[in-house]
């Protein structure tokens, strides 16, 4: 959702976009090759080549440097 604006704008969206799903209960779907998003994110869906591999929750999650370069 970021990905043609300055930074402190995509950032300001970001946390838009976080405030709307905590105070308001929006539910924010987002598809993004940017990592950075995991940080606002509580669910988080790998996809690769039109299929699911993985599903999950934002506790606990680890991110591989092979991962990183995708």
């Amino acid at each position: 959702p970021t990905g043609n604006l300055d930074l402190n704008t995509g950032l300001k969206i970001v946390h838009l976009l976080k405030d709307l799903n905590i105070e308001k209960g929006v539910t924010v779907i987002t598809a993004t090759h940017d990592l950075k998003m995991i940080d606002v994110s509580d669910r988080i869906v790998w996809i690769r080549d039109g299929v699911i591999e993985r599903l999950e929750e934002k506790l606990g999650i680890e991110i591989s440097e092979e991962e990183l370069e995708i």
